[in-house]
């Protein structure tokens, strides 16, 4: 049976991680699995199924020409135009939006898939229009994202792709209840997201970071508003005054420099971009608590990551999580967008051996029971029609 999932790019986001394993397992179980992509930002060394890309139309060639002379006089820190993603992300910075929905659906159709997957609210109308026998839709967007992405017009077509007639996998209980509550009827089932437990467990090993034998607190930045960079740098500064600490900044080097010098750091503090699977799953192990700083998250994997490798987690109350984060037990959930709140609860982690053991071992307990496995099952049934 062919599948095809329908990308816009796959960058380095959870999201991205999700469906890199997914289309992976599913190669490995013997389906003929693609992914049909309208970018070439490809950072996932792992991918094993073979990535087509959307073919750039003839009548986008002058709007190149233009992009390329808008990056010569504003000193545009971009990569090449490599592909339709790019002229599209581009023409909208020159105020001008391009369709990226057909060139990706003709992509699709080209390799005439029995099942195609969209993965993000855009490729769900790409899908539609492929015509493919049964048309999916992985579900991790959520409104706030798309709002951040695309603005009142993303939301428009977000909403628009919730009343189609998908079969949704919704990624999370959050995800679910928001197309219930656009689309009453539609077929949703829960697919959650899992853990690779032979990357993501406690470490013996020494740690990969010189702390100068202060506690170690990791925090994962990202560019987008809605992950709160900001907040975390915050509330390292408030546990830092009350406590010593040595912070590990994992993710977008460009990210955390801009808001080291937005907010000026009181903590030391190591940076590790764009790192592999098994370098961040060291840096868990390495690390006394994981600050988690999302104002909404449509799952969350890193907290779960976090807890599969023996370190305490604090996080915010983001939505998706909800799922697997309970207070007191295997973390300890604050509200979102209060700093203070961050380091008070961090600080208790420090400072209580008997509570940060017992939420160790609660993480631990609770990340057995998410594994890509029970993933896999609800997309085989989605994939055969069974469920």
């Amino acid at each position: 049976m062919k599948v095809a999932f329908a990308v816009t790019g796959l960058g380095l986001t959870g999201g991205n991680r999700a469906i890199v394993e997914i289309a992976n397992r599913l190669y490995d179980k013997g389906y003929n699995v693609s992914i049909v992509s309208l970018s070439k930002d490809n950072f996932w060394s792992d991918v094993k199924v073979p990535i087509y890309y959307a073919k750039i139309p003839n009548i986008f060639i002058p709007l190149q020409i233009a992009v390329k002379a808008y990056r010569l006089f504003k000193h545009f820190n971009l990569k090449g135009i490599e592909s339709y993603s790019d002229i599209m992300m581009l023409a909208k910075k020159l105020g001008i939006r391009a369709d990226s929905i057909q060139p990706l659906a003709e992509t699709i159709i080209d390799l005439n898939p029995d099942v195609g997957i969209a993965t993000w609210y855009p490729t769900a109308f790409s899908v539609w229009m492929s015509g493919v026998v049964r048309p999916l839709f992985f579900m991790q967007d959520f409104k706030e994202l798309v709002e951040e992405v695309e603005g009142n017009y993303g939301i428009k077509m977000f909403e628009s792709t919730l009343r189609l007639k998908f079969h949704f996998l919704a990624n999370s209980t959050f995800t679910r209840d928001l197309i219930l509550s656009y689309n009453k009827d539609a077929k949703v089932t829960i697919t959650g997201v899992g853990v690779d437990h032979k990357v993501f467990h406690p470490r013996k090993e020494n740690s990969i970071v010189d702390s100068k034998n202060k506690p170690v607190i990791m925090a994962i930045i990202r560019g987008q508003k809605l992950k709160r960079g900001d907040i975390a740098i915050k509330a390292l500064n408030l546990i830092n005054r009350e406590k010593p600490i040595h912070a590990v900044l994992v993710g977008e080097d460009q990210a955390i420099d801009k808001l080291l010098r937005e907010i000026k750091p009181e903590f030391t503090y190591t940076k590790f971009p764009h790192v592999d699977d098994e370098t961040l799953a060291k840096l868990y192990s390495s690390s006394e608590a994981f600050i988690f700083t999302s104002y909404k998250e449509s799952f969350g994997l890193p907290p779960l990551e976090a807890m599969a490798s023996g370190t305490a987690v604090i996080t915010t109350d983001c939505g998706g999580n909800r799922d697997y984060t309970i207070d007191g037990y295997n973390s300890l959930v604050v509200p979102p967008d209060d700093p203070l709140a961050i380091a008070k609860a961090t600080l208790k982690v420090l400072n209580d051996t008997k509570l940060r053991e017992k939420l160790v071992e609660g993480g631990l307990e609770t990340a057995k029971m998410w594994t890509w496995d029970k993933v896999i099952n609800k997309f085989e049934d989605a994939i055969k029609g069974e469920s």
